[in-house]
């Protein structure tokens, strides 16, 4: 295991000086170069030239002398990293003085939730060998987040190898070291051009098209040995986007059955499907008479259509989507749950949302669904709760009258209780939702998107928005900071995942416990224990299946239009002073003009998501 110091960039220098920070903030302004002492105030100082750093056809240092920076055309700082297996990283190891011909080290900047970083990943050895100068050519990856938007970890990093392949050196990158060298705000993956003559950066360029990508390397390549610029492969595009487009497009597909639950050897059982629907729209399993359906209403394509959600009382977000839920990595909006069954278990015991507990629950299976929950559960049959001494009408965690039951009683109602959110997942895994005209799109009907539809899609791209809305339901599952403003009732900032995983660590009903029906007990996280400073503020990325009808928008319902949202987007959020929004907005949040917020709703508006009619 690693130190979690080895998680950040080794900078190691040639002086004995520090490095500055290679993150700017969220003011909207250029970052700040990454520099060693050697600039001594002088930040034009001239560059040393590959002659003085080759001598007699022999490296006459092992590395450039400073001044270093991290920026275009400076040399870079002989910076270390972490590497597959815990190796180093070296960019010295790069350096080739006497290279006979121009070599160039192409760094990326990728992170393991990006759509398009993924595609560039997956695509790798097929996108360089056409630049007809791969010889040429050496790859280091430099992984700044794992799959959920946490700095990354050995294991993220071992995960993102094994996609990557063996070609490309990989290393660890929390703080985004190269972000200074990025000419502006442009959506990742970030591709940094580094002459190994000098170790300068040449220049960038973000998310590029295949062709796009040979025509800049081929342009440095002959501009590093003097050569006349080279006939450039032309962008090939069908009906207007480009292959890595239509890559992640095809991947857009409409998703077919969930994936499956270990957890719950229920999860795909008729007869428990059949009794959790039940259950999904009973109100008299509280005694608020407020049920699931009550904020997930299928009239209302599972949703309820308010700013924030009333059940026994208003609370403090917007009702998500939940017609594909069953697909998602993790639940609510601050990911707080693990998946669907462990989900189930919130509500009903929620003083705001549906106001009962799991004794009150208990009785009322018990009278009334006797014979379909024995059915389902023929491991756990339903034990005899008319004794009141043992088994109060009502009770949970932490009130006196479960307090005062004994264990072994405490563990048979809670079986009850876990039951019924297994069967509530079961049902839920039934959800299905209708293609839409993007569906059809991609399927190759052409005309199933109008021009102005077409014309948002390709701002969708254009924006960035699909380095977080990606894959079948259009989300990646991650937690990101967008600063959108609080629905909670006081008025104050929500610190969103910060605090849902505070929530996950001490949960009493999760799938690391007995109540699981995995082989093993499974946790599909690492330690978070506290959550890093990234966190604060940040939520899950909702699917855009079903958002043209599922507003009002954000985790705090506060924008009733889509246009809105685009306005949001494009401006990064509240300000950094608002207090309505907690966090600092990521770096890879492009800014994107009016013209571009006004194109994209047209798109967004065909993102149906009618769910097909529950049976």
């Amino acid at each position: 295991m690693f130190d979690k110091k080895q998680l950040f960039v080794v900078l190691t220098l040639t002086s004995a000086s520090a490095l500055g920070a290679a993150c700017g903030d969220d003011t909207g302004a250029g970052p700040t170069p990454v520099t060693d002492a050697g600039d001594a105030g002088d930040a034009a100082a001239p560059e040393a030239g590959p002659a003085s750093l080759c001598v007699d056809g022999k490296p006459a240092v092992a590395y450039p002398p400073a001044p270093h920076a991290v920026d275009i055309a400076r040399t870079l700082p002989p910076l270390e990293l972490v590497g597959e297996g815990g190796a180093t990283v070296k960019l010295a190891d790069y350096f080739e003085p006497c290279a006979p011909k121009a070599k160039v080290l192409v760094v990326r900047a990728m992170a393991a939730w990006c759509g398009p970083c993924l595609w560039n990943a997956d695509n790798t050895k097929s996108v360089l060998d056409r630049t007809t100068v791969a010889s040429q050519l050496r790859v280091l990856d430099l992984l700044v987040a794992d799959e959920d938007n946490l700095p990354p970890d050995a294991a993220a990093l071992t995960r993102y190898k094994a996609r990557v392949g063996a070609d490309v050196t990989v290393a660890l990158d929390p703080a985004f070291t190269f972000r200074p060298a990025q000419t502006s705000a442009l959506p990742l993956p970030v591709y940094y051009f580094v002459d190994v003559r000098t170790m300068q950066v040449l220049s960038s360029i973000s998310d590029p098209a295949p062709e796009t990508l040979a025509s800049r390397l081929l342009v440095e390549l002959a501009l590093l040995d003097g050569l006349p610029r080279p006939p450039l492969p032309r962008v090939a595009v069908d009906d207007g986007f480009s292959e890595n487009q239509w890559g992640l497009l095809r991947a857009m597909t409409l998703p077919g059955a969930p994936p499956p639950d270990p957890t719950n050897e229920y999860a795909d059982d008729p007869g428990a499907a059949a009794l959790g629907k039940q259950l999904f729209f009973d109100t008299a399993l509280s005694p608020n008479a407020v049920a699931c359906s009550t904020c997930h209403d299928p009239a209302k394509e599972l949703g309820d259509g308010v700013a924030q959600s009333l059940g026994v009382a208003k609370v403090d977000r917007n009702s998500p989507n939940i017609a594909l839920s069953s697909h998602a990595r993790w639940q609510f909006w601050d990911g707080r749950a693990e998946n669907l069954w462990t989900q189930a278990l919130g509500p009903p015991e929620d003083s705001k949302e549906i106001g009962s507990t799991r004794l009150y629950i208990a009785h009322q299976i018990a009278q009334r669904y006797q014979a379909a929950y024995d059915a389902v559960f023929t491991k756990y049959p339903l034990p005899d709760l008319s004794d009141a001494a043992r088994f109060p009408a009502t009770g949970k965690p932490g009130d006196a009258a479960w307090q005062g039951m004994t264990a072994a009683d405490q563990d048979a109602v809670t079986r009850i209780y876990v039951n019924m959110g297994k069967a509530i997942a079961a049902f839920e895994r039934t959800f299905r939702v209708k293609p839409n005209a993007l569906d059809r799109y991609i399927a190759g009907d052409r005309a199933a998107l109008a021009p102005a539809a077409k014309e948002g899609l390709a701002s969708f791209f254009k924006s960035g928005c699909h380095q977080c809305h990606w894959g079948p339901r259009l989300t990646n599952d991650a937690f990101h900071v967008l600063r959108f403003p609080t629905g909670k009732q006081d008025g104050t900032a929500d610190r969103g995942r910060a605090d849902g995983v505070a929530k996950l660590l001490g949960a009493e009903l999760h799938l690391g416990t007995k109540w699981s029906d995995a082989q093993k007990p499974v946790r599909p996280f690492v330690e978070l224990s506290p959550p890093p400073p990234s966190m604060v503020g940040a939520f899950k990325t909702p699917t855009l299946r079903g958002l043209p009808k599922s507003g009002p928008y954000g985790h705090g319902g506060r924008f009733t239009t889509l246009a809105e949202v685009a306005k949001h987007y494009g401006d990064r959020g509240l300000e950094p002073n608002d207090p309505r929004a907690a966090g600092t907005v990521e770096p890879w949040v492009p800014n994107f003009d009016t013209s571009e917020q006004a194109r994209l709703p047209a798109f967004l508006d065909v993102l149906t998501g009618e769910p097909e009619p529950i049976n």
